[in-house]
């Protein structure tokens, strides 16, 4: 039984080994240059997408650098210089459209005072003010009126003598726009008025009708756009108020005179001061120069800083 068991598996054996002598050797394809990516078992298959500089794609045979595009600089207007803020049509301003500075501080930043005192009323302390300003070597600005000008021309005169500078105070201190006085306004020839006739009443004893120019003081502080139009073309570009009152001519007793004067005291700052008999301005004079000396300032005229 085994015998003949063995015998037909070597004659299966044999006959096998005669088929594969027929057919000759196996040939086998060559392979192509090209790799192909065979996703794994575990990477779905996706058609792969054209290679970009940002997105990975099929590795190539031979590898090339990745370019980067040159950074764009922000989009500019395509003026090649750029253009300037548009100024306004009135940048320069047309024949006739000056106005007077309206100033109330000197422009400075140091520590610098301007005394000033009007002169509007009687004589009053204007003598014992020019004695104490000489006292201390300080140069003032007085405030004058035509009518004031024409009843003292002595101190008029000592105020140039001694480098006080004189400003236009109108000639018999009306409002001009009636606001304090509860007047009516006065017109544009009145005003003209009142400023030529200081300027005159002035230059009966300088010789100039410029002496008081260029600087203009409002009575009681009043005016208006329309005063501001007119200043320069009366040769005044400078409207000159002040940063505090000393309220001296309300009968202020002079201690608060000098309390008041120095809380309000800073670079540049304009004081604003009378010379009348009702005023006690002259008696707190000495205590305030002394006060604002020790606390650092210097004094100076308007047309200083001004010009």
């Amino acid at each position: 039984m085994v015998r003949g068991c063995g015998g037909r598996c070597l004659c299966a054996l044999l006959f096998g080994l005669l088929l594969l002598a027929c057919r000759g050797p196996a040939v086998y394809p060559s392979p192509t240059p090209t790799v192909s990516l065979v996703p794994g078992p575990s990477t779905p298959a996706q058609p792969s997408p054209a290679p970009s500089p940002t997105s990975p794609g099929t590795p190539s045979p031979v590898p090339t650098p990745t370019v980067l595009p040159t950074p764009s600089p922000t989009p500019v207007p395509p003026t090649a210089t750029p253009t300037p803020t548009a100024l306004p049509p009135t940048a320069t301003p047309p024949a006739g459209a000056e106005t007077a500075r309206v100033i109330s501080r000197l422009p400075t930043a140091d520590a610098v005072i301007a005394l000033t005192f009007d002169c509007g009323a009687d004589r009053g302390y204007a003598e014992q003010i020019l004695d104490e300003l000489a006292r201390h070597g300080i140069h003032a600005t007085f405030g004058m009126t035509g009518a004031w000008a024409r009843a003292n021309p002595d101190l008029v005169a000592r105020m140039l003598r001694e480098g006080h500078v004189l400003i236009n105070h109108s000639d018999s201190h009306p409002s001009f726009t009636g606001y304090s006085t509860g007047s009516a306004a006065l017109s544009a020839e009145e005003r003209a008025t009142e400023i030529r006739a200081a300027e005159q009443a002035v230059a009966a004893i300088t010789g100039s009708e410029e002496t008081l120019r260029p600087f203009f003081r409002p009575p009681y502080g009043d005016y208006d756009e329309a005063l501001l139009e007119q200043l320069p073309e009366l040769g005044y570009d400078a409207l000159l108020l002040w940063t505090v009152d000393s309220l001296g001519w309300r009968g202020l007793p002079p201690e608060e005179v000098v309390q008041r004067v120095v809380a309000a005291a800073g670079p540049g700052a304009i004081v604003l001061m009378h010379v009348g008999a009702q005023s006690t301005d002259a008696a707190a004079l000495p205590m305030l120069i002394d006060a604002l000396a020790t606390a650092g300032y210097r004094f100076a005229t308007v047309q200083e800083f001004l010009g």
